[in-house]
């Protein structure tokens, strides 16, 4: 059976999609750039989502943003229960450990971050926000996740990944090791001076559903052992998401 699909609505959610973290504000020509769409259409596109209260024109400049109408629509995503049974996991980790958790789940685009809370460090990761894709050849969560793929998922994944095809064997070669030990250490991937590690989240059948992790200055989340400092903590707070969406 053939489907249907609404152009209109196509368009209006390509112009949403311009706007990113590192460009939360553009003008007219970079949203018509952005999507492929002439001025005009995109101009009446954008009047539209203005008036549903999803996009602001900001007077000052001229250029368009997205409104907090987005964070409410982000709110009524449905994660079976994942982000909520987390959450107060997450907050009492990133006490005690004193970094930023991550809680994240495999999307095509990369590892999807579902929730953030930060700890008491003075030097806390903030580049990954809520919502945000972390592109499959970073990170430590991203290489957990796709240590528990399937294989040619996993070449698949790094094959949509920009950049990643130079790197596709040594990249591949590291998942096995992680899958032996359970944890998977990224430093100085993201940015230099900082590492992260990630374990696994199971639902109740014992599948791999997501990835825990925490990010922080190296010094902090590694101490230089055979063994990462917060490893315990992290895999102790998998443990208990996990009992609690069994």
């Amino acid at each position: 059976m053939s489907v249907v699909t609404v152009r209109a609505v196509s368009r209006a959610l390509s112009v949403l999609r311009a706007f990113k973290p590192e460009q939360p504000d553009l003008s007219l020509a970079e949203i018509a750039q952005a999507t492929g769409l002439d001025k005009a259409t995109t101009r009446r596109l954008l009047v539209t989502l203005i008036e549903e209260g999803v996009v602001r024109q900001i007077a000052l400049t001229q250029r368009y943003a997205l409104t907090l109408g987005i964070l409410a629509l982000a709110a009524a995503v449905h994660t079976g229960g994942l982000r909520e049974e987390a959450r107060p996991v997450m907050a009492a980790l990133a006490r005690a450990s004193g970094v930023t958790v991550f809680l994240s789940i495999p999307d095509p685009q990369g590892a999807l971050c579902l929730e953030r809370m930060h700890g008491a460090d003075p030097v806390q990761v903030r580049w990954w926000n809520v919502g945000q894709h972390m592109p499959w050849d970073q990170g430590a969560a991203t290489r957990l996740l796709l240590a528990y793929m399937p294989p040619e998922q996993a070449i698949a994944a790094l094959r949509r990944t920009a950049g990643a095809a130079r790197n596709m064997d040594s990249l591949l070669s590291l998942l096995p090791a992680v899958r032996d030990c359970g944890y998977a250490v990224a430093t100085d991937d993201v940015a230099i001076g900082l590492s992260a590690i990630a374990v696994p989240v199971r639902d109740g059948s014992g599948n791999v559903i997501g990835s825990l992790s925490l990010g922080g200055l190296t010094h902090v989340v590694l101490d230089g052992g055979d063994r990462p400092r917060a490893l315990d903590q992290l895999q102790e707070s998998a443990g208990e998401i996990s009992s609690h969406l069994r």
